[in-house]
């Protein structure tokens, strides 16, 4: 098989934007370990693993740190032989046919390597069968030689670890993209006219940070230096691309490497539109919905689409676009010739089929609702009965318009995400004939219960409404793992009632007294909680009045994450929320005090809390020991307009990386920056994040 990845133009002449990456590498490979050590650098096709590594082994100071080097390249077919032949000519200069006929060349190579400072290049390495095929040839003889590899799989590059961690390659920023393609198009050093400054910022932009993407449109661009035809371009980068189809065969070729679990799922991402950054909480949710993740325990399915998520990230065939703050994956987009490829192995394989393009010519095609069938039949011959799935992404639809017409014959619908757009309450009826239906999303008026409670399947259940009408009925819907509403009060199920599936809960009101062990046994698996705890009606005054101050209050105990929003936090409920054990992530919103807006830890601790948010909790002063919080990872202080500052015993914690301040006093951000300054004399950098308004400062 040819070597695709030497097939993308070289960016060795202009190599822009891995200035830090480069400067990392080198220490990785002239400094550390004194034993052998593996340096892997991780990326996706055409992002410049190649020439960053064939800069570090054309470095000058490289070639005089080690006694002998080679590079070789891999690929995903080769020929062992043929590759220790190659690097034994290399190693000891000889280029003569000598060596042709030996019977066992790695002996020779082992031999010639053993007491030498070498450096090897194994280039576009794609598993570890590979590597075990290779690993023998290398002594390592504690003179600090190094291997390096480049490949597209994070869990390869895991998988050769010796002692530096891989090294990930991101994509290039807007700013380093647009000075790669001047220096592209503008040789010699010729500066850009300013009438095509912007318009040339733009097709840097929608180059999306990919070196031998930016290198294929600058050699268009420098043909026809005209603003129009420029664009033209940058909207629509991929079509200009003059080797699409050996992009293709690249991506085809790290397709055919995945495990067969995973392929449905990156075809699903390919029925997004064009960059549409998918969210990724809601993506897992349909992948279970349509049964492309199964697992014998059911209760771990969200965890096993996450591991699956991962896998897509780390094979570079997806695209983390954003990250939460406690570091989790908040959305993620398929690259154009990846979302292109995987609309051609859909239609190729009639995995699913495009049979309503419900849009309106004018509307860019983000905007437009994009239906699409699946049958499990795999045939050519697609009956009413047969359309199974439809998914809505981003879209706008006119007011006029009601999409519930078009599910008339969709009876075996599986997913339906109408989140985006308002509707009527004429959908009562239209939900009649969706029994299948196994992820609702909707945005409406009112809500009533009874439209879904005969849906036996739903296993998510998402509302936006300003009138919740509660039935019980909800509790019969055995299947259901996800509740998300804005708010509705609980009311207490039958006793013989319990749903082993239920994942999270929320936005829900109840009361103190409602929340007992027996309850809460009705939901023995519940891991997410969104409450309101209703023990004050319209007088928030009135405190000495609840039941909070003299009740233990109860929770799910298997509980990872609790928000908690418009409560009185009082030494009781603290102690509570502490008891916790399995806790990791916090939310505090529109918290209350009495007396004294102080509040004290004491001797509670949270011993699995890795992310705590604050958002307007109304305290003067907070104090804590080191031991409150000893896993925390990322705290956020938002809107804490009263709050003085952060307690310094914050700087005890040695897993925390990230301190984000929002629209909160100088004091509180002073604090934070008091508190990195302290983690930095002990080695420990942090981020802090200050942002007031529109202002942000990060340090």
């Amino acid at each position: 098989m040819e070597n695709f990845e030497e097939s993308y133009p070289s960016i060795d002449e202009e190599l822009v934007g891995f200035d830090d990456d480069a400067e990392n590498i080198f220490k990785y490979l002239i400094s550390g370990e004194k034993g052998l050590d593996v340096v892997s650098i991780v990326g996706m096709a055409g992002i410049g693993k190649t020439a960053l590594a064939r800069k570090m082994y054309n470095n000058r100071i490289i070639i005089e740190h080690f006694d002998v080097r080679a590079w070789c390249s891999v690929s995903q077919t080769y020929n062992r032989r043929e590759l220790v032949l190659q690097i034994l000519k290399q190693i000891t200069g000889d280029q003569s046919s000598n060596y042709v006929n030996l019977d066992y060349p790695e002996d020779i190579l082992r031999k010639c390597l053993y007491g030498k400072r070498y450096f090897v290049v194994l280039d576009n390495i794609w598993d570890g069968k590979a590597w075990d095929d290779f690993q023998s040839c290398f002594p390592d003889t504690v003179c600090g030689s190094r291997i390096m590899i480049t490949t597209r799989d994070e869990g390869m590059a895991s998988y050769v670890k010796r002692y530096s961690d891989p090294y990930s390659l991101r994509f290039l920023k807007d700013e380093k993209s647009w000075e790669l393609l001047q220096k592209r198009v503008f040789k010699r050093g010729n500066s850009c006219p300013l009438e095509l400054v912007k318009v040339g910022q733009l097709v840097a932009k929608k180059c999306k940070g990919i070196p031998s993407l930016i290198i294929m449109i600058a050699e268009i661009l420098s043909r026809e230096r005209e603003a129009s035809s420029w664009l033209k371009v940058a909207y629509d980068v991929s079509s200009y691309v003059s080797d699409k189809e050996m992009s293709m065969k690249t991506i085809q070729s790290s397709y055919d490497h995945l495990p067969d679990h995973l392929k449905p799922c990156l075809l699903y991402m390919g029925l997004f539109p064009k960059n549409y950054e998918i969210p990724v909480s809601d993506l897992l949710k349909w992948w279970i919905a349509e049964e492309f993740v199964q697992n014998i325990d059911t209760l771990k399915l969200e965890e096993l689409s996450e591991i699956c998520l991962c896998d897509l990230v780390g094979s570079n065939l997806v695209v983390v676009s954003k990250t939460r703050s406690n570091g989790k994956m908040k959305r993620c987009i398929v690259l154009d010739q990846v979302r292109e490829f995987c609309l051609r192995k859909i239609t190729e394989e009639k995995f699913m089929q495009l049979i309503v393009p419900y849009s309106y010519p004018d509307q860019p095609e983000e905007q437009r609702l994009c239906m699409y069938i699946q049958d499990r039949t795999m045939t050519s011959d697609f009956k009413e009965s047969d359309q199974e799935f439809i998914v809505h992404p981003k879209f706008s639809i006119l007011d006029h318009k009601n999409p519930f017409r078009l599910l008339n014959n969709l009876k075996l619908v599986r997913v339906l995400h109408l989140l985006d757009i308002y509707l009527d309450n004429s959908l009562a009826t239209a939900f009649q004939s969706l029994a299948h239906l196994r992820y609702l999303s909707i945005f409406v008026k009112a809500f009533d219960f009874k439209w879904v409670s005969h849906l036996l399947h739903l296993q998510t259940l998402r509302v936006r409404s300003s009138y919740i009408m509660i039935s019980p009925a909800i509790w019969k819907m055995s299947k259901l793992r996800h509740v998300d509403i804005n708010e509705f009060p609980v009311t207490i199920c039958e006793d013989h009632i319990v749903l082993h599936n239920l994942k999270t809960l929320g936005m829900c009101s109840m009361s103190v007294a409602d929340m007992t062990r027996k309850f809460w046994d009705k939901f023995p698996n519940l891991e997410e909680l969104r409450l309101h705890i209703n023990e004050f009606g319209d007088h928030i005054s009135d405190y000495s009045s609840s039941a909070l101050m003299n009740l233990d209050i109860i929770f799910p105990s298997r509980l990872k994450c609790l928000s908690l929003s418009e409560i009185f936090l009082t030494d009781e409920l603290v102690s509570s929320i502490a008891k916790l054990r399995c806790l990791e992530t916090l939310e505090l919103s529109e918290i209350y005090f009495t007396g004294e807006k102080h509040w004290h830890l004491s001797d509670n601790t949270f011993v699995q809390l890795k992310f705590l948010q604050l958002h307007r909790v109304f305290m003067t002063k907070w104090c804590c020991s080191d031991d409150s919080f000893p896993l925390l990872e990322c705290l956020v202080v938002n809107n804490c307009s009263k709050l003085e500052e952060i307690p310094d015993t914050f700087a005890e914690i040695i897993p925390l990386r990230l301190i984000k301040v929002i629209d909160c006093s100088d004091s509180v951000g002073n604090s934070a920056v008091k508190i990195r300054g302290v983690m930095d004399n002990y080695g420990r950098p942090i981020q802090v994040h200050i942002s007031k308004k529109d202002k942000m400062m990060m340090m």
